[in-house]
């Protein structure tokens, strides 16, 4: 039997190099070493469109954390893979960001040493680009903010939308002339390059939020609020704010909110030794309503003894992982395998933001030529 045509095999490797994991970056680089032509293939932009939109669902490359430590923040990076393309960014010791979200490919930090510039900003943890925001004028105090593409609301399904426009939402305290607090929620443009007119809501003392990454649903924004038993809902497209309240079952202090199989709103909390997953649904009558559709034993799950002290610290959408940090470290649980493993020690994880992106080697080029930022 005659070999097949030099044309038909390499269309082969294409279709074999298309199924390495993108959970595993490394992958990718290693293949386009072997020759030129695999070079030249791998770095091809209809191959790498071709490998983005085959894997759908971008992998969880890792995670960054925010971990207390003598007294103060100390932000990390933890890969997923043991070969990581990227390495942990290098902090300023001086002045430690707090990390407030990562989502659509980008991070989004708060100094709050800083005072109009340098608050927030916007990092890609792959390439290390970062682009330094003014801060809200009417925010005194920045409680929680959230990142994303622009084009979420309408229908990007961000597997490559690291370059595009994007914006930032910003939940803040600003003082009223009674001495009472107003809680204000902006919204950065990264196209207009400027923030636009706050919407306002009088909550008191909850205008502070859970240091814990938001929910994005279409246009609207939700942030779990730390000193009452509600959550705080922002329409993008009208300004409108509205509170829906948490579960009964929920402790207030120990929950995240995420984004359910049927892209509803969810939320996870744990009480008792047990992990509860809700989810904001329609009832019969018309009207939403929190409705528990798992309950998970965590002594089961993490095969641990007396996991009374654990807490929901974090949730990696389109993966359905979440972390549950526990007096013997962080545990990345896969909700739909049950497969567990130990992420983080002891040290006192605050909350877990995880990086959902793809790394191809056309990034790893531009990380290679210009390194991570330094903060």
């Amino acid at each position: 039997m005659a070999p097949p045509p030099p044309e038909m095999m390499f269309e082969l490797v294409g279709e074999i190099l298309l199924r390495l994991p993108p959970s595993d970056p490394a992958s990718l680089i290693r293949a386009s070493l072997v020759c030129k032509p695999w070079l030249r293939l791998v770095f091809d932009a209809a191959f790498l469109r071709r490998y983005i939109a085959f894997h759908g669902a971008p992998p969880l490359l890792g995670f960054l954390a925010n971990v207390r430590g003598n007294g103060y923040n100390e932000p990390r990076l933890v890969p997923s893979a043991a070969h990581s393309c990227f390495k942990p960014p290098a902090f300023d010791c001086s002045r430690l960001p707090w990390v407030m979200d990562c989502r659509h490919g980008r991070a989004l930090l708060f100094d709050m040493w800083a005072d109009s510039e340098g608050a927030l900003s916007v990092w890609d943890p792959i390439t290390g680009d970062r682009q330094v925001l003014p801060k809200p004028r009417r925010c005194k105090f920045i409680s929680a903010a959230a990142v994303l593409c622009a084009g979420a609301a309408a229908g990007c399904d961000h597997l490559d939308c690291r370059g595009d426009p994007f914006l930032v939402v910003c939940l803040g305290m600003s003082p009223m002339d009674d001495g009472f607090t107003l809680t204000d929620v902006c919204v950065y443009s990264s196209e207009a390059g400027s923030w636009g007119a706050p919407a306002s809501i009088d909550l008191g003392p909850d205008s502070i939020s859970k240091m814990n990454r938001g929910v994005v649903i279409g246009d609207e924004v939700y942030f779990g609020l730390t000193c009452s038993a509600r959550i705080l809902k922002c329409g993008l497209h009208n300004n409108a704010l509205s509170l829906i309240d948490l579960p009964d079952q929920c402790d207030y202090g120990n929950f995240v909110l995420m984004l359910t199989e049927d892209s509803s709103l969810g939320l996870a909390n744990v009480r008792v030794s047990n992990l509860y997953l809700s989810s904001w649904k329609v009832n019969p009558e018309g009207l939403r309503e929190w409705v528990n559709y798992r309950v998970i034993k965590l002594e089961t799950l993490l095969s641990i003894r007396s996991p009374c002290a654990a807490s929901v610290i974090g949730f990696a959408e389109g993966v359905d992982v979440i972390f549950v940090s526990t007096y013997v470290g962080v545990f990345a649980a896969e909700l739909k395998s049950g497969k567990v493993s130990k992420v983080g020690g002891t040290e006192g994880y605050l909350s877990v933001l995880p990086i959902m992106s793809f790394y191809t080697p056309d990034f790893g080029r531009h990380h290679h030529r210009h390194g991570l930022a330094d903060f």
